[in-house]
């Protein structure tokens, strides 16, 4: 009896052991998503695994793989890790329309300019540090670079924006003595900048608001 007990226990035994992997492996293959890749000229497990961010390891497993080193072209291999089952992209399907670049305002043209440069010192107003009305425009507003431009009033009106072609936007907050027609002074607070700058000529000159 005992002796009969101990066979019946070992044969059942024996089938659990069988039937465990059978039952786990769909499960386990279940918990895990792949994506399938074709072999291409030139690819290599190690390329591949970089390429989707899994371990040479996990291919090989998911793929059973002896000899990671023996692949072929044409060959349709598991990535395993991956949250989606999708196939290679196809090399004709369509790109995403690139949105458009949304266009700066610009205004009125005025015609072309001649640019200089100038500063709040006394090499282009006379005026120092302390002196009063030093580094204040002709518009009450303290110079600022970047921003401040001198103009003639009679061409462009006090406070106007605009666009200067290869400069950008300014305002018109300053005028000068030397400054008449279509010319224009760009603030700057370097002397040495301003004097590098030089003379620009035939630049382009649009009034914004």
């Amino acid at each position: 009896m005992q002796k009969s007990l101990k066979v019946t226990c070992g044969l059942a035994l024996c089938l659990l052991m069988a039937v465990l992997p059978w039952m786990a492996g769909p499960r386990a293959e279940a918990a895990n998503s792949f994506i399938e890749v074709t072999v291409k000229r030139g690819d290599t497990l190690t390329k591949l695994a970089k390429k989707h961010g899994v371990e040479v390891a996990a291919i090989q497993r998911a793929n059973r793989l002896a000899n990671p080193d023996l692949i072929r072209i044409g060959q349709v291999l598991r990535i395993p890790g991956t949250p989606r089952t999708v196939s290679e992209r196809p090399q004709n399907e369509e790109k995403a329309p690139v949105p458009d670049v949304p266009v700066l305002k610009r205004g009125q043209g005025l015609g072309s300019f001649m640019i200089t440069a100038y500063t709040a010192g006394p090499e282009s107003t006379g005026k120092h540090v302390g002196e009063p009305g030093y580094g204040i425009t002709s518009s009450g507003q303290p110079v600022n670079e970047g921003v401040t431009i001198a103009v003639d009033p009679e061409v462009i009106p006090i406070g106007s924006r605009v666009y200067i072609e290869g400069i950008g936007y300014r305002i018109a907050q300053d005028t000068g003595s030397k400054i008449k027609g279509k010319r224009i002074d760009l603030y700057m607070n370097s002397v040495a900048e301003a004097r590098a700058f030089g003379v620009k000529r035939n630049v382009r000159v649009e009034l914004v608001e």
